[in-house]
């Protein structure tokens, strides 16, 4: 009887101390779980790349500069800057400069246009006529009278006095020069009269006229 006593002693001794032994080491499992939990379901601190404005992309694109050269207040485009071989009309190359502060490059059509700037020169002046196909400008302030020739080939831009357009109305740009279109019989025929004021840009090598802009006087 006292050894079966004995034995049942033992067991429960035994049982107790396993008891104690799972009691202590059960806060550190735990602990080590919860911080491996708490670890793994985290959120990481590194940013997706892209989130974060960047200066660069807060300002955007740069607006572009407009091409040219910047103009002279109370200066139009086309008297600013020598436009012989320029297809487009000076209300055209104007109205860009007014817009945009900028006079537009001089666009030479067809690969030709002005190859050398300093083979022009531009005179405003009287007209006056010399022979067929011959005219003549008479400086303003005052100069050396400049012959030139005048052909097909000659961009003629009348206001009222050249020629206009056929209802009859004055036609000119912001510069107040003309912008319809002329014939050679009506230059010249114009030229006859010694009154009418034209912008003349012509090749100083050729002596040939490019363009013959009718300046407007009301």
């Amino acid at each position: 009887m006292r050894t079966r006593t004995a034995r049942w002693g033992l067991s429960t001794a035994m049982l107790v101390a396993a008891g104690l032994a799972l009691t202590a080491c059960g806060p550190n499992d735990a602990t080590s779980a919860a911080g491996s939990s708490t670890s793994s379901s985290a959120p990481t601190s590194s940013a997706q790349p892209g989130t974060q404005p960047t200066d660069r992309g807060s300002q955007g694109s740069a607006h572009a500069k407009p091409s040219g050269t910047p103009k002279k207040p109370g200066v139009s485009c086309t008297n600013q800057i020598n436009y012989a071989g320029d297809r487009r009309s000076n209300a055209e190359i104007n109205t860009i400069g007014e817009q945009t502060g900028y006079c537009p490059p001089v666009s030479a059509s067809g690969g030709s246009g002005v190859a050398n700037a300093g083979d022009h020169h531009t005179i405003v002046g009287t007209l006056e006529y010399l022979a067929p196909g011959k005219l003549i400008v008479k400086p303003q302030g005052g100069g050396m009278d400049q012959a030139f020739l005048v052909s097909n080939a000659t961009r003629i831009l009348g206001a009222a006095a050249i020629c206009s357009d056929t209802d009859g109305r004055v036609t000119i740009g912001h510069d107040g020069y003309g912008t319809s279109k002329c014939t050679v019989d009506q230059l010249e025929k114009a030229a006859k009269t010694d009154s009418v004021t034209v912008r003349v840009t012509m090749n100083s090598q050729s002596g040939g006229a490019e363009t013959v802009e009718e300046k407007y006087h009301p």
